[in-house]
């Protein structure tokens, strides 16, 4: 199994990694060489990874001379969810004051995500975070407002739901207005599938799919044919639950014409994890 370490190395023995087993599904199929050991890693929540999470958030305010305020953690990450109200434009990205144009906005944020890492990176995280290893995906400014969306660059496929990405809004002079991290730490996961999408997909055939009308009248599809089933790209899927989030590598199908949905699937176990509807009802 290849296995790719991020360069920012968060620190992983704040996070409790257990076997965790799929549960049966209509998709799931039996791998002659079966699940990895260990697999699929799971972080799961404790007292010990909010502690240290609180005490760098104090830190955070202590480095920007904050008054003591209450976090908004995410949960089991404890990574920052939002900036607490009462702290909105009073961290200063830009000492020197005056407007800034775009290039030097750019610079000013990456400084202040330098100094944030103990906060932004989870807790423990920090010191071997590098904000380097961010990307920037989006950048955009109104007369007053500069957002920017970093993604984590921690595994070689796209993190799913929205996990991975780190979410700053700042005003024009540089001061700081949202923060929202959903930063994950790097954890050993296999890079390839050991299940065949193309067989997964035939199974879809036939499948049927039920939900309600916009009058909330109670309707199904049924897939028709192999061509109403897309692969799409492998992705690195964080699941929510009870005080844990469970990390699969995933093979996504997008299933239906015009209506769709999208089936997530284990891409090692061949377990199903989760299925989306893409439409609104």
């Amino acid at each position: 199994m290849t296995t790719r370490r991020a360069a920012t190395g968060f620190l992983l023995s704040c996070y409790c990694l257990i076997c965790a087993c799929a549960a049966p599904s209509p998709t799931e199929i039996n791998t002659p060489q079966g699940p990895a050991e260990n697999y699929p890693p799971v972080v799961v929540a404790s007292p010990e990874r909010r502690q240290a999470a609180e005490e760098a958030w104090r830190a955070f305010l202590k480095e920007f001379n904050l008054p003591e305020t209450a976090p908004d953690l995410e949960p089991v990450l404890d990574t920052p969810h939002s900036l607490p109200p009462a702290l909105s434009g009073r961290i200063a990205l830009n000492p020197r004051g005056g407007e800034l144009p775009e290039i030097e906005a750019k610079e000013v944020l990456r400084k202040f995500l330098a100094r944030a890492r103990n906060v932004i990176g989870g807790p423990n995280q920090g010191a071997l975070f590098d904000p380097g290893d961010l990307s920037l995906t989006a950048f955009s400014a109104d007369e007053k407002i500069y957002r920017a969306v970093f993604e984590q660059q921690s595994y070689p496929h796209r993190l799913a739901n929205d996990y991975g990405e780190l979410r700053l809004a700042f005003s024009r002079q540089g001061a700081l207005l949202q923060m929202s991290s959903r930063l994950v730490p790097a954890l050993d996961l296999p890079d390839e599938p050991t299940i065949n999408p193309e067989t997964v997909a035939e199974r879809m055939v036939g499948r049927e799919f039920t939900y309600t009308s916009v009058a909330g009248q109670p309707l199904s599809y049924r897939v028709a044919r192999r061509e109403d089933v897309e692969i799409k790209s492998l992705v690195i899927y964080p699941k929510p639950g009870a005080d844990k989030l469970t990390f699969h590598l995933a093979l996504p199908f997008v299933v239906g014409s015009g209506t769709t949905w999208t089936v997530f699937v284990d891409a090692i176990t061949g377990a199903e994890i989760e299925v989306k509807q893409n439409f609104a009802t």
